[in-house]
Formats: structure tokens, sequence, C-alpha cells
């Protein structure tokens, strides 16, 4: 134990930390520097209120022998929620896609981290002044459902991060048209409100539970709808997304190691502690999402290096 807390609890917290911290330093050198900052910000705030509507209702629990809490959740759970947002909606940028798909894509990208995170982190099990915790706890769960995780939970993510990102990105919007700089700058705080009344609304409900929406918990229902909100994040994907814009490898470079770092985390967690659960989602799910990163490298190298092409072109004409 350190500082009452578990030796790999404390460790994610110092995890977490660092790696907001190395988005926060990322996004200050940034245009928009101050929106950016405040995307990260006010996800933590707008994602926090929603955990402990989570906790409140009795869907999960989270063990309080933490050092940074917020309410009834774990700080650190919720900063590595909007460093996995800051990085998704960085991808969606560099990719070129429309800011409304950029949002599915984010999505999408947040849900596939959450596939590593969630195996590894709540069968991560300490026994506590004789009660036995995962970093969370699930009170609401069924058999066969993903790796022991029920399965909209990851819906949740993906609808979390997409309405969060779609009322940013319209306010945004605004702010530009008519000219408001304050509008811009502070799209990410007012997002919060509209974006928690959806999270809560019967529009989520379905996105999460299908057609039983009304009735609580269901596997193949839950299954169909993340399917659903994946394909239809795919196919914004393969449809609008231009992989031809140059990357700045130095500047941008940590916003492709940090997903594959917070992967590595959970990898290492699974295997060190001996968490079977995580074993298969740890490992082919941060296959999946390197693969995603390591095109968009690839992309962006093959983009820099046509760009010295031309540039050589115009200086020897």
């Amino acid at each position: 134990m350190i500082f009452g807390t578990p030796v790999s609890w404390f460790l994610f917290e110092v995890l977490s930390v660092a790696v907001f911290l190395a988005a926060v330093i990322h996004a200050a050198g940034r245009t928009k520097a101050k929106q950016h900052i405040l995307v990260m910000i006010a996800f933590v705030i707008y994602a926090g209120a929603f955990e402990n509507i989570g906790v409140w209702q009795n869907i999960y629990d989270y063990s309080t022998d933490r050092i940074m809490m917020i309410g009834k959740v774990p700080l650190s759970i919720l900063l590595i929620e909007a460093v996995t947002l800051y990085c998704a909606l960085w991808l969606a940028e560099q990719l070129r896609l429309p800011w409304w798909a950029g949002a599915f894509v984010a999505g999408a990208i947040g849900s596939l981290q959450d596939m590593t995170v969630d195996p590894s982190n709540v069968f991560d099990i300490h026994v506590i002044d004789g009660v036995a915790s995962g970093q969370w706890n699930w009170t609401m769960h069924y058999e066969g459902g993903f790796f022991g995780i029920p399965v909209f939970n990851f819906s949740g993510w993906f609808t979390m991060m997409l309405y969060f990102a779609l009322f940013v990105g319209l306010l945004d919007r605004l702010g530009e048209r008519k000219g408001r700089s304050w509008l811009i700058t502070g799209a990410p705080l007012l997002a919060i409100v509209p974006s928690l009344l959806v999270l809560v609304s019967p529009i989520n409900l379905v996105l999460l539970f299908g057609w039983d929406a009304l009735q609580g918990y269901g596997l193949l229902a839950e299954s169909v709808m993340l399917a659903l909100n994946f394909g239809v994040a795919i196919f914004l994907l393969f449809r609008y997304a231009k992989w031809d814009k140059p990357l700045d490898l130095k500047l941008d470079g940590v916003l492709l190691a940090l997903p594959v770092i917070m992967h590595l985390w959970d990898i290492g967690l699974a295997f060190a502690a001996g968490i079977e659960e995580g074993y298969v989602p740890s490992l082919l799910f941060t296959a999946i999402h390197v693969a995603l990163l390591a095109a968009v490298l690839r992309a962006g190298l093959r983009a820099n290096a046509a760009s010295r092409e031309v540039d050589a072109g115009v200086q020897a004409a």
C-alpha cells in the first residue's frame, strides 16, 4: 500500500497525471491553445458528473481508497478519458475529417482504448479492510459479457465522447461564423451542460441498449448497438478521411505515443498481475489501435516526403 491505496492503483494515478500533463503541454503549443486545454479540463468535469451519476444509480462503484477523487469517482480515470479524447480529436484533424465525422471517429477510438482499460483494471483486485475490490466494480452485469465487462460500457465511452465533441465543434463553428472569440475559446465549457443532457436522455439509452432501452440490460441488444456505433464511425472514417496531411513528428509524435503508453500499461498490468480476463483484449485491441496510429504515421511521413519533393521542384525551377 502507498498512501493508503494499493500499489498498482497508485501507479495508475501517477500514469494518469503524467499523460494528462504531457497532453496539456502539447496543447499549449497549438493554435487555439486555450480551447484545446479547456477541452481536457471541461471533459474531466463533464465525465466526472456523469460517472458520479452512474455510481448514484448503482450501475457501478469505485473503491474510495484513492489519493485523488472527484466525488465518488477517481480522478485518474477521468484524466485518462480526457487524454484519450484529446488524442482522438487530434487524429481526426490529422485525417482532415469534417468536424462532425471526427466526433464519431473520436468516440470509436475512445471505446477502443477502453477495451484494454476495463478488462485489466476491473480485475485488478485487492482486499482492503476485508473487502475485495477492483479499481472499479460493476454492480449490474450478466453472463457472457465482453471479457467480464457489460457490453454497453463501450458504447458508453463512444457516446460520452461523441456528444461532447459534437457540441464543442458546433459551438466552435458558431463562434467563427459570428466572429465571437470568447465563444470559440469557451466552447468546451459551454458544451458540458448540453452534452450531459443528451447523455442522460432516451437518445443515449437507445444507442447503448437498443430495443432493450426501456427494460434494462441485454447482451444481444447491447452487442448489436456497439457494432452499429462502430460501423457508423468506420464508414465515416473510410468515406471522409484524407491521408495527405504532413505530420510534424517532433511536435505531434507525443499524441501517437500516449495511446500506446496507456495500452502498454493495461498489457503490463494484465500479465504482471495474472489477470486472465485482460490477456486477449489488451493484446488484440492494442494491436488494432496501434495499426491505425501506424497508418496515420505512415501517411503523414509520405505527405512530408511529397511536400519536400514539391519544394525541391519549385526551387529547381
